[in-house]
């Protein structure tokens, strides 16, 4: 299947001009390592050894920046197979239109050292030819991101054809994909963020009220800090410290498309993760109209916001969530009403208690207890067809 993809060729697209005479894309993360004799048949042991490089060179930068931007790496260098079309911003409100033709290469003492070749087509796109999705999403913060779910409208823009622009964020084609079905999307995305998150089905409850929707999350994660040293752990627990792991509760929607939608999801994402560290609420396509409401909403109540993309490069926290204690009394009464909550807080538990020899393979019995990732992108891309997501 073709994939598109907005890149942008150095801030606003400043090395454009090279691009275009040259006939490549290219990306500047880690500018003097080539990586043409780097493995990459697993892509997520590749990202997990280049955020390590990443962070012995760069110290400063954090786990969350550094999974962003080696992200963006796997997609310029292997991501984006021969024949994917991608667009590249000018900085000036348009977008060049070019067709990936090779793989990856390494040019050193280049801005842009690794690069693909390109075949640039006799196109570029106004943006403001675009629709107002297609433009928010070419507009998203980072090197690039995915825009398949516009291959439609891309090609009819591409062709010189024009795009009839509707308001509305709820298409027949998202109809067809159930809420649940965003769960792996979302567990595939915090596996890459180092939490392990577990669905919690409302229906195994062993109360079956209808008021269960604003007790229960959709789902739940834990983050341990995971210290290098043991004697740092044993001193963790020993002191009884409430930094050593964190609780997290998720809601999730598939849209967010007016006002009192967004009370309501937010509210409800309050209500169910009074019990935990933070609580978000995701969704997979937000009207831009309620963003200023949601950002009031969040400062108010410290609920978070997370924009779900089949993409874990693309996901993105639009608001953080505020940091609460944890709550023992709800946590309790969860237990007591859902198995699946009371096994995760259970084996959560064991890794706590776990003897430092242990720690590890009690982790990944947790690991394994919780909702699976993803083994690369085409195995993401199959989840989605099969579900009928938007990518």
């Amino acid at each position: 299947m073709k994939q598109y993809n907005r890149i942008m060729l150095g801030e606003h697209g400043m090395y454009i001009a090279d691009c275009l005479e040259h006939n490549y894309i290219g990306i500047n993360v880690l500018k003097g390592l080539d990586l043409s004799g780097t493995p990459y048949n697993d892509e997520s042991l590749w990202r997990q050894e280049l955020v390590a490089k990443f962070l012995e060179i760069q110290p400063d930068k954090s786990v969350g920046t550094s999974r962003n931007l080696i992200g963006f790496l796997w997609t310029v260098c292997f991501g984006l197979k021969t024949g994917d079309i991608v667009l590249a911003s000018n900085g000036e409100g348009g977008y060049h239109v070019g067709e990936i033709t090779g793989d990856y290469y390494y040019t050193a003492g280049a801005e842009l050292p690794h690069r693909r070749a390109v075949r640039w087509l006799d196109a570029v796109i106004a943006r403001r030819s675009m629709s107002q999705k297609l433009q928010n999403s070419t507009g998203s913060i980072g090197t690039c991101c995915n825009i398949t779910k516009y291959a439609e409208e891309i090609e009819q823009l591409i062709n010189g054809g024009t795009v009839n622009i509707t308001p509305s964020v709820t298409t027949p084609t998202q109809e067809n994909y159930k809420e649940r079905s965003l769960h792996r999307l979302l567990s595939n995305y915090l596996l890459d963020q180092g939490i392990l998150s577990k669905t919690i089905f409302h229906e195994t409850s062993n109360r079956s009220d209808q008021a269960k929707k604003w007790v229960h999350p959709d789902m739940v994660g834990v983050q341990f800090n995971d210290f290098q040293d043991p004697a740092t752990r044993s001193f963790l627990k020993a002191a009884n410290t409430k930094e050593y792991i964190y609780l997290y509760s998720y809601e999730l929607k598939r849209t967010i498309e007016n006002d009192h939608q967004l009370k309501e999801y937010f509210f409800q994402a309050l209500s169910n993760s009074s019990w935990a560290n933070y609580g978000y609420l995701v969704a997979f396509e937000i009207n831009e109209e309620v963003m200023e409401e949601m950002e009031r909403l969040n400062r108010s109540f410290g609920i978070g916001v997370i924009l779900l993309s089949p993409y874990t490069g693309e996901t993105k926290v639009l608001f953080q969530a505020r940091k609460n204690e944890l709550d023992y009394y709800t946590i309790d009464k969860l237990c007591r009403l859902n198995d699946h909550f009371k096994d995760f807080i259970t084996k959560t538990t064991n890794v706590l208690n776990a003897q430092a020899n242990l720690v590890d393979d009690v982790k990944n019995g947790l690991q394994r207890f919780c909702d699976a990732g993803f083994i690369n992108e085409d195995e993401t891309m199959t989840y989605c067809r099969e579900n009928h997501i938007p990518c």
